[in-house]
């Protein structure tokens, strides 16, 4: 009995790679996020949406597992953690990309529409140049300063008597955006803005939540003519969080599966996966049994040999409803081999919905493993791998073996059986017991009592001139016999 023993990584990365990797899951989520924000925003169906999501944070993590695979970063847990930071940054570009492209949806467009005056302060351009709007706005000032600056007066038209009157003449006759972007020169909340001012992305995050920009009906962008709610508060800020871990999780289990893949050391590479791959397919075992698989684990991880004793999956016996499948990866020349088994239970088997879940992964075995799993499918053995196929070795016919071996491999056998094996016996041994059937009156000329030893030897002999005659009366055996 083998027991399991599983590959593990060692644990060593290239610094340089590292940092490469990092820097393109930087660039590429950064690209990437404009054409998410846009999808999102324009496809109206929220399990598609979903999916996006998902799709955005696997594209990630393959450009990752790229330069994983590139920089042999063997090490999954620097692996994983960079992913993770990295995606942290991504996902804080994609809210610049997301805020920015709200003003300029939502907020700019209808400022350029708006006049300065009604849209800041409800008023018309000629209250807003008039001496008593101007003074109605100082006397405001000066009431409460501190309800001045925190209402945004300030940026708006300024702190001083002469700033406050200068920006209210000059907001007659302007649209919002012009005046306040333009002649007020308010920074534009862009993306370059927003990524060095994490305050004000905050600030506006949480705006947009008290608001809403969607409803559960369309994940179009909110619009106040709309009759169902928009989705904000508590359960936004939950919807959020979960749009996050859609992009995390993908991204961090394809670059960790690529950092933990077997990787050869005596290679310098990594393990080979042919293409296209032999799959090794095994009746299952325990059809039915909700705790099969267990089972199987338990059995195989003992004994990784109890796999040949499975019956193999052959395309004549028709569809089954549940079986493994092994697979594997080797080193260039063999000396390395890593199975993976999985177990495929269908669901329907109508439309071929099928539940595949791993049973046992990156199991190391040998070359003869490898041969002798080819041998069981009838598979041509590779070329390169040294191992010897089992099942012919043990099918080889047993004179062209060693005397002592054939001897030493005779397979058990019950008593009974061993009863009708007589030794082998010579030629002439072999003769005497192969004599041709006889009548039943030639049967009973050897069945006579048994004679003296010496007389059986002399009689078998045919010589009869030892024996002296001379005193016999033939005439009176003669007579006895009439």
């Amino acid at each position: 009995m083998r027991q399991a023993q599983y590959y593990k990584p060692s644990n060593t990365f290239s610094f340089g790679g590292f940092i490469l990797m990092f820097i393109s899951m930087l660039v590429a989520g950064a690209l990437l996020s404009w054409l998410y924000v846009i999808l999102q925003a324009v496809i109206p169906i929220i399990y598609l949406c979903i999916l996006i999501t998902v799709g955005f944070g696997a594209a990630i993590g393959g450009i990752g597992a790229l330069f994983v695979k590139v920089y042999k970063i063997r090490y999954p847990a620097i692996a994983i953690i960079s992913t993770l930071i990295a995606m942290l940054f991504v996902y804080l570009f994609h809210w610049c990309v997301y805020v920015a492209r709200d003003y300029d949806k939502n907020l700019y467009d209808y400022m350029k529409a708006q006049s300065a005056a009604r849209y800041f302060l409800n008023a018309t351009d000629a209250q807003v140049k008039s001496d008593e709007g101007i003074q109605y706005m100082l006397a405001d000032r000066d009431s409460n300063p501190t309800a001045w600056k925190a209402d945004g007066m300030d940026k708006l038209l300024g702190m001083s008597d002469d700033e406050i009157a200068s920006s209210m003449k000059a907001m007659a006759g302007k649209n919002a955006y012009t005046f306040y972007y333009e002649y007020r020169n308010q920074p534009v909340h862009s993306i370059g803005y927003l990524l060095v001012h994490p305050g004000d992305l905050w600030e506006d995050i949480c705006n947009i939540n008290e608001t809403g920009r969607w409803t559960m009906s369309s994940r179009h962008s909110y619009s106040s003519t709309s009759s169902k709610e928009p989705v904000k508060g508590v359960f936004l800020w939950i919807t959020w969080f979960g749009e996050m871990l859609l992009m995390f999780i993908p991204a961090a289990a394809i670059v960790y599966a690529r950092a933990g893949s077997p990787f050869i050391e005596q290679d310098n590479d990594w393990a080979i996966t042919d293409k296209p791959q032999l799959s090794f397919k095994f009746v299952d075992p325990y059809p039915g049994n909700s705790a099969g698989e267990k089972q199987f684990k338990s059995v195989f991880t003992n004994d990784i040999d109890s796999l040949f004793t499975l019956m193999p999956y052959l395309s004549q016996m028709g569809s089954l409803n549940t079986f493994y499948t092994a697979t594997y990866c080797h080193s260039k020349f063999y000396t390395e081999n890593y199975l993976t088994i999985t177990h495929t239970k269908v669901t329907n088997q109508k439309n071929n919905q099928r539940a595949v879940s791993s049973v046992v992964k990156k199991v190391r075995v040998d070359a003869d493993y490898i041969a002798t799993l080819h041998g069981m499918f009838g598979y041509p053995v590779p070329s390169d791998c040294p191992g010897t196929n089992r099942f012919a070795q043990q099918a080889q016919p047993q004179q062209e073996q060693p005397a002592d071996q054939q001897n030493y491999q005779q397979p058990q056998q019950s008593y009974d059986q061993q009863s009708y094996q007589q030794p082998q016996q010579s030629y002439d041994q072999q003769a005497q017991y192969q004599q041709p059937q006889q009548s039943y009156d030639q049967q009973a000329q050897y069945q006579q009592p048994q004679q003296d030893y010496a007389a059986q030897d002399d009689f078998s002999s045919g010589d009869m001139d030892g024996i002296d005659t001379s005193n016999i009366d033939l005439s009176t055996l003669d007579n006895m016999n009439k």
